[in-house]
């Protein structure tokens, strides 16, 4: 395949970047990004030598990074990446405050307020000397004549400018790391549902996941490596995992699935393809949504965790385990019990029973033969807390979601879509089979399945319905030529990239045969 235009430096929202914020904010600029809130944590130059071992404190000494940072530099022309009407709410020692506040007048902002942090258990002091410092300050400006968002509680007169809130414990991934219940207050109140927020110091990345949580989008960036490492996988553990291994599912990038998706006035979501329904269960931003399968089977048993406490599906899930003695915490090879439930469930034809099943089988798929039954031979499965946790999660995350869900042909299904749901609060998320790939689970996807595909693609877009398409467009010198022409011929309505931090513009796909890999891409028509 043949990059279009190199994207390596194209800023995406929803990703926390390995890099300097220096850099991070000259590509911002450069490709005119704006934020609607930088809320953000720099070094204070606090870092020293102490000892307070007596005290039950060591010396604040939080490494290289909290000393000789130039508090100011990352200040330089930073209005020209926040909306007219944004605000900046910047953590730091008092001492800096008044330089920085300087600064930011100089760079066309007004101060607002100096925000208080209250903590309850402030760190030991030598009491018979100093006053214990209980608090750290937030300075919050806007740029003049600004609209500021202000989401003041209405059951509230006024709202005080301090925040009381316990540090995190033991478990914090930096040694400065802020609470996410003070961020999550700060979030709410400066900033609306499909805002764009900034960090550009990300430490453990608890703007990022909050923002996320909170269904707004970010950007941020880390520059050491092991705090960046570490808030990839925070923000990964933000998201449910399936509660079965649907194969396909997409997990693995739905972070960067979601941050594709709008976030701001969409009534519906629209799976044709639901497959484990993890996007569903991640996506926070529509009022109801609508999942389809064609497999009868799956649509049940994701109707089953959808509309079941999680408490009625794991209690099922464990007498079913017990009665037939399957694996739990270790693994047996040999799992003869698996075929009595099997066989079970080929009579009953049970939906929980079906579910244990599903997870007992190998690589948890969903396959009957010509007889209807079920026919997938025993996996390496067992039962443990882990996959408690996992399918507790999930459950949870669907709970106060309007969930419908049906078994049609995907054609047949958006063509009722599209005469039921309007058009402009509509989105539609295509995960289907890939033409291009070998696996067992897409034999059956043909050229005339592809085909279908696009004519539903193409519908939409001629009604202006918002859509996105996963899908690999290039595998072993093979390409999807189908795929390729759809958006050759809708150049100024659909856009692309390539997932998986393989990024290319959005614009023109070209392609080479003498390209070998897989190129997997998100493709979407009629939103920006």
């Amino acid at each position: 395949m043949k990059k279009s235009q190199d994207n390596s430096n194209y800023v995406e929202k929803n990703k926390i970047y390995y890099m300097d914020c220096i850099k991070l904010l000259n590509k911002l600029k450069e490709q005119n990004i704006e934020v609607d809130l930088i809320i953000t944590d720099p070094p204070y130059n606090i870092s020293r030598k102490n000892n307070f071992k007596t005290i039950g404190r060591s010396g604040i000494d939080f490494g290289e990074w909290d000393k000789d940072f130039n508090q100011l530099s990352w200040l330089d022309g930073i209005s020209n990446v926040l909306s007219k009407n944004g605000s900046i709410l910047i953590f730091n020692d008092w001492k800096n405050m008044g330089i920085i506040s300087r600064k930011l007048e100089f760079e066309g902002f007004e101060i607002k307020d100096l925000i208080r942090w209250i903590k309850p258990a402030p760190m030991p002091r030598n009491t018979n000397r100093r006053y214990v410092t209980d608090f750290e300050f937030i300075l919050w400006a806007t740029k003049k004549g600004a609209k500021w968002t202000f989401n003041k509680e209405k059951n509230k007169y006024y709202l005080k400018p301090e925040f009381i809130c316990s540090p995190p414990g033991t478990t914090r991934i930096h040694p400065t790391e802020k609470p996410e219940k003070l961020i999550e207050d700060l979030i709410n109140i400066h900033s609306n549902k499909g805002d764009l927020i900034l960090d550009l110091f990300s430490g453990s990345g608890v703007i990022s996941v909050t923002a996320d949580k909170l269904d707004r989008y970010f950007i941020a960036c880390e520059k050491n490596k092991a705090y960046y490492e570490e808030s990839i996988k925070r923000l990964k553990k933000n998201y449910p995992k399936p509660a079965f291994n649907h194969l396909g599912n997409k997990w693995r990038m739905i972070n960067e699935l979601i941050g594709n998706f709008p976030k701001k006035n969409i009534d519906n979501f629209v799976e044709p393809f639901a497959g484990s329904a993890i996007v569903t269960s991640s996506y926070k931003s529509a009022k109801k949504y609508w999942l389809n399968d064609s497999d009868n089977f799956l649509s049940s048993l994701l109707e089953y965790l959808l509309n079941n406490d999680w408490n009625i599906i794991l209690n099922n899930t464990k007498k079913i385990i017990k009665k037939y003695n399957l694996p739990v915490k270790e693994f047996r090879k040999y799992n003869t019990e698996y075929y009595a439930l099997r066989n079970s469930f080929n009579k009953s034809k049970k939906i929980e029973e079906l579910f244990v099943l599903v997870l007992y089988g190998f690589n948890q798929q969903i396959r009957f033969n010509s007889k209807n039954e079920f026919n997938i031979p025993v996996g390496k499965f067992c039962w443990n807390n882990y996959q408690e946790k996992k399918i507790k999660k999930f459950v949870e995350n669907c709970k106060d979601k309007k969930i419908e869900t049906t078994s049609k042909d995907f054609y047949d299904f958006v063509l009722w879509a599209t005469n039921n749901l309007c058009s402009d609060k509509t989105l539609f998320y295509f995960d289907p089979p890939y033409l291009l790939s070998n696996a067992t689970y897409n034999s059956s996807w043909t050229n005339n399945c592809e085909d279908k595909l696009i004519k539903c693609l193409k519908i939409l877009l001629d009604k202006n319905y918002k859509w996105c398409l996963s899908n690999v467009i290039e595998s072993k010198g093979k390409t999807n030529d189908l795929l390729i022409k759809l958006i050759n011929e809708n150049k100024d309505k659909i856009k692309w990239k390539c997932i998986s931090d393989i990024n290319y513009k959005n614009s023109n796909y070209q392609r080479t045969s003498k390209s070998k890999e897989d190129i997997e891409i998100l493709i979407w028509g009629n939103y920006e």
